[in-house]
C-alpha cells in the first residue's frame, strides 16, 4: 500500500490568477479616479451635467441635480475601489497556504476576512486622501475633506455588504468563521 502523503499544493494558480486580475482591475480605478480628478472644473461639471440630463429624461422629471450626482459618484467610485481592493486582497492571501495570514506568528486580527478588510480600509482611505490632495493642484476644484468623507461611506457600505454576504453565505453553509489566537 502506498503511504498517505499530505496532498497540500504550494501555490493555488486559481488565486494567483484571479489576483492578478484583480489587482490590475483595482489600478485601473486608482487610475480612472485620479483621470476624472485631473478634470478642470468646468470639464467635470459638463461631464456630470451630461448624466443628470440623461437621468431626469428618463424619470420623466427632476430626480437629481448635480451635487447630488457628484456624491453618488463618489460614493460608487470608491465603493468600487472598495470591492476591488478586497477581492484583490483576499485572493492574494490564498495564493499560497504557507504565506498566508493563517500561518503568520503575529495575529492583530482574529481572522482572514478581518485583516482583507482592515487592509481594504487603509487603501481606499489613502486613495481618497490623495485624490481630493491631487484636486488641490487642478484648475477650479480643491480638495475637500467633505468629499473624504462621502468616500468612506461608499467604502464602508461596500465593505459592510461584504461582510453580511460572507457572514450568510457560512452559515448558509453549515460552516463557522476561522478564528485564530491572538
Amino acid at each position: 500500500m502506498a503511504a498517505v502523503t499530505e496532498n497540500k499544493k504550494e501555490v493555488s494558480v486559481i488565486h494567483l490568477i484571479f489576483s492578478i486580475i484583480y489587482w490590475s482591475l483595482t489600478l485601473a480605478t486608482v487610475m480612472l479616479i485620479f483621470m476624472l480628478s485631473s478634470d478642470n472644473a468646468n470639464d467635470s461639471a459638463n461631464f456630470t451635467y451630461v448624466f443628470v440630463e440623461l437621468i431626469n429624461g428618463m424619470a420623466g422629471q427632476q430626480v437629481v441635480d448635480n451635487s447630488t450626482l457628484r456624491v453618488i459618484g463618489h460614493m460608487m467610485e470608491f465603493g468600487c475601489l472598495a470591492f476591488l481592493t478586497f477581492m484583490a486582497f483576499d485572493n492574494t492571501n490564498k495564493i499560497s497556504y504557507k504565506t498566508s495570514y493563517a500561518e503568520s506568528p503575529m495575529k492583530i486580527l482574529q481572522s482572514d476576512n478581518e485583516m482583507n478588510i482592515i487592509l481594504t480600509i487603509w487603501f481606499t482611505i489613502i486613495n481618497a486622501l490623495f485624490d481630493e490632495y491631487h484636486q488641490m493642484f487642478v484648475a477650479g476644484r480643491d480638495g475637500s475633506i467633505v468629499d473624504v468623507g462621502v468616500d468612506c461611506i461608499g467604502i464602508i457600505i461596500v465593505l459592510l455588504i461584504i461582510r453580511i454576504v460572507f457572514s450568510i453565505s457560512l452559515k448558509a453553509r453549515g460552516k463557522k468563521e476561522v478564528r485564530y489566537q491572538v
